[in-house]
């Protein structure tokens, strides 16, 4: 009887052992371990859609989302170098109700080999779902950093984390050299004028390293700071940034906000729009770093270089190459109006 049976045991073994080999386990950047294949094939992106999509793009790996964006992204039209990146994505599963939320029923006819959001609440809820889904941190540069390395991780890509982070320190070290002969660093203020707020940390630390003196910076930690017209008005910016095309006009137009001198000079910059807004927490950010240099001290950085670079890091990590029309237009900021 033991010698009938023994072939059947050896599947059996065989089989338990092929499965435990097609898992492993990551720990995600809040400190969860999730369980995920040994491969990833399929990606579903739930929350801040564009910023986390832009960490897959520059892995090398667009082409596994196969989550469309949320209806209020398509309807912008802001975000169509999403589409460049990862063309499967307008034709993608929709996983997101009308406000933003997760669609459990889309999201489990989909089955993606994983999902990434950056909500404990969310990835609680698909985990339940048996979805394994790892949790991500973007605020800090050195969490950028971190997120490409895990996603590489994840990706078994275990040398896109070091190559990224030598791209990105190696371009702030160069322009920190070159601003050794900056004469004066301009007084910014990235503003979004709708809600009168600072809208993201990070631009505290990217106005620095691109040798401005941010007039928020006061050791914050908020993600988001609030702002009274009275303290804008007394900040006076020298360069004034804000996040959209629309945002200019609104500007002009406020009898009170237009009496900055960056608006009645005209020094009012729009940021970048690639596969999210460079101003704001993106992987891009190495970019929105030479982007408000060439800006804030367009001697010591020549548009050509900047252009240049922008190619280069498209092509690098994005594993795209974009025409100088294309860098153009994101540069401009005005992509999708």
């Amino acid at each position: 009887m033991f010698t009938r049976s023994l072939p059947l045991l050896s599947a059996t073994l065989a089989l338990a052992l092929g499965s435990a080999a097609m898992a492993r386990d990551l720990t995600d950047m809040i400190g969860r371990s999730v369980t995920l294949p040994d491969e990833i094939a399929t990606v579903a992106t739930h929350g801040s859609v564009p910023v986390i999509n832009g960490f897959v793009m520059a892995t090398g790996n667009g082409d596994k989302i196969a989550s469309n964006l949320p209806p209020r992204f398509i309807r912008s039209g802001r975000w169509v170098y999403q589409n460049v990146f990862a063309p499967q994505i307008p034709d993608s599963a929709q996983i997101h109700d009308a406000e933003g939320n997760p669609d459990l029923e889309a999201i489990l006819t989909l089955a993606p080999d994983v999902a990434l959001t950056f909500g404990r609440d969310v990835a609680d809820l698909l985990e339940a779902n048996g979805i394994p889904t790892v949790v991500l941190r973007v605020q800090t540069p050195d969490e950028v950093k971190a997120t490409v390395a895990l996603l590489g991780e994840m990706f078994g890509n275990d040398t896109i984390g070091a190559e990224y982070a030598a791209w990105f320190d190696g371009t702030l070290a160069e322009v920190e050299s070159r601003l050794a002969a900056a004469p004066a660093r301009p007084k910014v203020l990235y503003l979004s004028p709708g809600n009168m707020t600072q809208p993201h940390l990070v631009a505290e630390w990217w106005i620095t390293a691109a040798g401005g003196t941010s007039v928020t910076n006061d050791g914050r930690k908020e993600e988001t700071l609030s702002l009274t017209t009275e303290v804008v008005l007394a900040a006076d910016p020298d360069i004034l940034i804000v996040g959209e095309p629309a945002h200019v006009q609104q500007l002009k137009d406020d009898a009170t906000l237009s009496q900055m001198r960056a608006v009645q000079e005209g020094r009012i910059l729009v940021a970048p729009m690639g596969a999210h807004i460079w101003a704001n927490r993106t992987v891009e950010q190495p970019l929105t770093v030479l982007w408000a240099a060439s800006h804030f001290h367009p001697d010591l950085f020549p548009e050509a270089e900047l252009i240049e670079k922008v190619r280069e890091f498209y092509v690098n990590f994005f594993k795209t190459e974009l025409s100088d029309e294309q860098i153009r237009a994101i540069l401009s900021g005005t992509v999708g109006t």
